[in-house]
């Protein structure tokens, strides 16, 4: 399987998508951070409200790399490429765990990526307002890996759901939507069904676990441990990939 994993990274180096997606997220992200970094008093950058305005401007990432993961399989199908992949490799799970496999890497690359950016960004602005500012203010460096890896998982879970649906433009909106409306009502109105949704479980995957005691997900519900929201994540992923290859077997991709 190592040559299909060298063309996937040729189908990246080669397609637009992913260059137009990390320039989005830089502007997205660099632009907000140095405007906040300019204009906001002093004093408020030397507070512990630094680190809330690193996990803000770090937020677009999974969101943009669901998008990522959700074009780079759905790509394949409007353009028909995905005919020469399945001609080329009958077995069509391989296909499938090889672009998880490459995605998830570029995810975790990305978000190691912005998250070095907007540690240099605060520092630089720091010291140009002169300002000692501490990034990294009250996380760890286990706090930082655990939402890269999330953000992989993230991808992944937008390779799944594009190989499944692959109508682009529908599976991107709906999907956004589910992610940033819907989960959040149902969670308000059912705490104890939204802690499994997938998107709140990845995000129990990164997030600082409560004590035995505390509620979850907004205070209504309490949280999976982080090694059964890890589990409950690769579930929903291989889930969604299986339904993908097996309904895969059926249609005519041509």
């Amino acid at each position: 399987m190592t040559w299909l994993v060298r063309a996937e990274w040729l189908k990246l180096r080669t397609t637009r998508t992913p260059f137009v997606i990390a320039i989005l997220l830089a502007v997205c992200v660099v632009v907000p951070l140095i405007l906040v970094l300019a204009l906001v008093p002093r004093h408020w950058l030397e507070s512990d409200g630094i680190g809330a305005l690193l996990s803000t401007a770090s937020a677009v990432v999974p969101l943009a790399l669901l998008v990522l993961g959700i074009l780079g399989m759905t790509n394949e199908y409007r353009h028909g490429t995905i005919t020469y992949s399945y001609l080329v490799t009958p077995r069509r799970w391989q296909v499938m765990v090889v672009k998880l496999v490459v995605y998830g890497a570029v995810g975790i690359a990305t978000m190691l990526a912005a998250v070095l950016l907007v540690f240099a960004v605060i520092k630089a602005g720091g010291a140009l307002r002169g300002v000692s500012i501490d990034p990294a203010a009250g996380a760890t460096v286990a706090d930082y890996a655990r939402q890269i890896v999330t953000a992989g998982l993230i991808t992944t879970f937008g390779v799944a759901l594009g190989a499944l649906f692959r109508l682009q433009v529908v599976t991107v909106a709906a999907t956004l939507i589910w992610a940033l409306f819907v989960e959040n009502i149902i969670t308000v109105l059912k705490p104890a069904v939204g802690v499994w949704l997938p998107f709140n479980v990845f995000q129990q995957v990164s997030a600082v676990q409560a004590s035995s005691g505390d509620s979850g997900i907004s205070g209504l519900a309490k949280q999976l441990t982080r090694p059964e929201a890890f589990l409950v994540s690769l579930a929903y992923i291989g889930a969604v990939s299986l339904a993908a290859v097996l309904i895969s077997l059926r249609r005519d991709v041509t």
